[in-house]
């Protein structure tokens, strides 16, 4: 018997050990704010992808994400499962359509929690011009690729070239979209098939941005990695701004799990008390409330980041005599942060580089020029810079203690 119960035992241990982990990021409470940790651009095997949409959802609950954007691509070309002819049971609704691979994430992220965002990418594919676009928060992507298809058919037969054909079938399908309510984004302005050598703001793109088309852009596509002049765009034209994993394949071939690795975040700065997840994102994205985690570093608005870094940092003072300040300062998140000294702190000595890994505590102390000497205030101020957070290109924010 006894054999037996340390059998059991064991095969327990065992299972336990290789029980799945969340890999959910450790973020710091933000006064004022609840942070909804989310990817913005998500392929299925109803467009050009290889994945089922309830692993998109079963990978977003691995990652601790609280919402996900299905953005298939709308366009015919893209849409194999149309193509195929595909159906479903008359149970599940009968044929597949452009709306397909979000109902069904839609019904499987239930389980989870995870409110999953109706989208699609409208994806012109015969000059790639002026490139492709988000639209998240949509009611059908079959009306959004009907009015684009139809826009480019016209164009061609009124003999339009290549260009003007591609130019209205994508603001035909970004009005029908705005008429469905959608949040709009450019999406990867950096990828090197619309970008070989530099990536450029088209006229077109003003165009769009003039006609209320444009409400944000993709800071970080995991494919392209961050896009400065993109982030530039942003802070320029007051925009929002997004990352998203473009995946088109299972996330594991993407992101190295076993170094730790996140796959790109947005962070979306939900006012707190907010009961309705779905509205509470969207005003935030609409009033440009996002930051991007990427890569170990962080970009979004100055005050975000900083709200974010305050809270990150737990700062105490061990020890305090008239000549030395000894503190410990402890990073609670799971995002790593660089410091480097500051202007404003001339007087007094302190380490012109801290950085601090996930969850990492470290001793430091403040003195005077002269050590012998005493320090030259009551409430000496230590200034920083957080490298790896920005507001803008080579931009770090700059924060502040007074001791």
């Amino acid at each position: 018997m006894k054999r037996y119960a340390l059998f059991l035992m064991t095969m327990l241990l065992s299972l336990t050990a290789q029980a799945v982990v969340p890999h959910r990021p450790v973020l710091p409470e933000v006064p004022g704010y609840m942070i909804l940790r989310g990817d913005c651009h998500i392929h299925t095997v109803f467009s050009d992808d290889t994945t089922w949409p309830t692993v998109r959802v079963d990978e977003a609950a691995f990652d601790g994400l609280d919402f996900i954007a299905i953005t298939d691509h709308c366009e015919t070309r893209h849409q194999n499962m149309l193509k195929n002819g595909t159906f479903r049971s008359k149970e599940d609704g009968g044929k597949v359509d452009r709306n397909t691979s979000y109902e069904i994430a839609a019904s499987a992220a239930k389980k989870y929690g995870i409110y999953v965002i109706h989208g699609t990418e409208i994806t012109r594919g015969k000059c790639l011009f002026p490139g492709h676009f988000n639209a998240l928060f949509i009611q059908d992507a079959n009306l959004i690729c009907s009015e684009s298809e139809g826009a480019a058919a016209e164009a061609e037969a009124r003999g339009a070239n290549a260009v003007e054909v591609e130019e209205a079938a994508i603001m035909a399908g970004l009005k029908e979209a705005r008429r469905q309510g959608a949040y709009l984004q450019w999406n990867h302005p950096d990828w090197e098939r619309q970008a070989q050598n530099e990536t450029v703001w088209w006229p077109i793109h003003s165009r769009i941005l003039e006609a209320g088309l444009m409400d944000g852009i993709e800071v970080v596509n995991h494919f392209t990695g961050f896009d400065k002049e993109a982030f530039g765009w942003v802070v320029e034209k007051k925009l929002n701004m997004t990352a998203g994993t473009d995946c088109h394949q299972p996330m594991f071939q993407l992101i190295d799990y076993e170094k730790g690795e996140y796959r790109p975040m947005t962070l979306a700065f939900v006012k707190e008390g907010c009961a309705d997840t779905a509205a509470g994102l969207r005003e935030a994205m609409d009033e440009r409330r996002c930051c991007i985690l990427a890569y170990d570093s962080m970009y979004g608005p100055q005050e975000l980041l900083e709200a974010f870094a305050y809270a990150a940092m737990e700062i105490k003072v061990t020890k305090q005599t008239a000549k030395r300040i000894n503190l410990s300062i402890k990073n609670k998140s799971s995002v790593p942060i660089i410091l480097t000294k500051a202007p404003g702190s001339e007087n007094i000595v302190y380490p012109r580089r801290i950085v601090l890994n996930a969850g990492e505590e470290m001793n430091w102390n403040i003195a005077a020029l002269d050590t012998a000497q005493a320090l030259p205030c009551e409430h000496p101020e230590v200034n920083f810079f957080v490298e790896n957070f920005c507001s803008a290109p080579e931009k770090p924010i700059k924060i502040s203690y007074t001791f």
